[in-house]
């Protein structure tokens, strides 16, 4: 029943979790529409069960430990590649190359699972593959959203080692791609690690609105080239987001595209 104490209890909840800052009695009193017994007890539930957090001093309610706690938990227990399964396995079909899921690990990219596309393109990707993060369109995916402090730290002192002719040797080139991941939604690497590889990827954010993993689509020249994949970035970036979704994922709200 829409009446029950539970829907009353989670209307709650959504109210608190959606406001700006902690809220007073009051304001949650207009905000719910709820009579002023009903709040009372429906706080006293909450702050017992640790969903939500009362500051005496400021008089404020907001969101309690064991909200995060929950979503921490669950977020934890992610087998992220099996989620990503079903979208990994459309993009397959859909057009007819390589498709990998891949997660940060230091200053590398590792691929979890790789699925081959139906025509031999040559050598591929295999599952424990690392990639250095300045020339896999993966790692440009990750870092252009993980948090300055974080980047700035991840590349104090890093070899931007050339592997080909199109590699990025230099931090004002590496962060130029950055830029571009945050102004079209994917990274892209032209043959930068090897001479015949393409490839773009699109970030999977987790709960806090963090790049959490990637999903890659990659062939090789000149079968098809950049303008090919970037051609199908809107399908790589849908399925992303589709993933994030499905893990309770929050898209950023960042928009700048100025490198850092």
């Amino acid at each position: 029943m829409q009446s029950s104490i539970v829907h009353k209890l989670l209307a709650l909840l959504n109210v608190v979790s959606e406001a700006q800052k902690p809220m007073t009695f009051s304001e949650i009193v207009d905000k719910t529409g709820l009579n002023k017994s009903t709040i009372h007890r429906l706080l006293s539930i909450g702050v017992e069960e640790r969903m939500l957090r009362f500051d005496s001093h400021k008089k404020v309610y907001m969101l309690g430990p064991r909200v995060f706690d929950l979503v921490r938990n669950a977020h934890d227990r992610y087998d992220i590649q099996t989620i990503a399964l079903d979208e990994m396995l459309r993009l397959h079909e859909l057009l007819g190359v390589n498709v990998t899921i891949g997660v940060p690990s230091g200053t590398e990219v590792v691929y979890l699972r790789v699925i081959e596309a139906h025509q031999s393109l040559g050598a591929v990707q295999r599952p424990g593959m690392r990639e250095p993060i300045h020339c896999s369109a993966s790692g440009k995916a990750l870092l252009a959203y993980t948090q300055d402090a974080a980047v700035h730290s991840l590349l104090k002192g890093y070899d931007f080692k050339r592997y080909t002719d199109r590699t990025v040797t230099t931090a004002e080139g590496f962060e130029n791609e950055l830029a571009f991941v945050r102004e079209h939604g994917f990274g892209k690497n032209d043959r930068e690690e090897y001479e015949h590889f393409l490839g773009i990827s699109a970030p999977i954010f987790n709960y806090l609105s963090e790049p959490t993993a990637v999903l890659n689509i990659w062939s090789v020249y000149p079968r098809h080239t950049i303008d090919d994949l970037i051609g199908w970035s809107s399908e790589l970036k849908a399925s992303a987001q589709e993933v994030s979704e499905m893990i309770g994922g929050i898209m950023p709200v960042r928009t700048d595209v100025k490198a850092r």
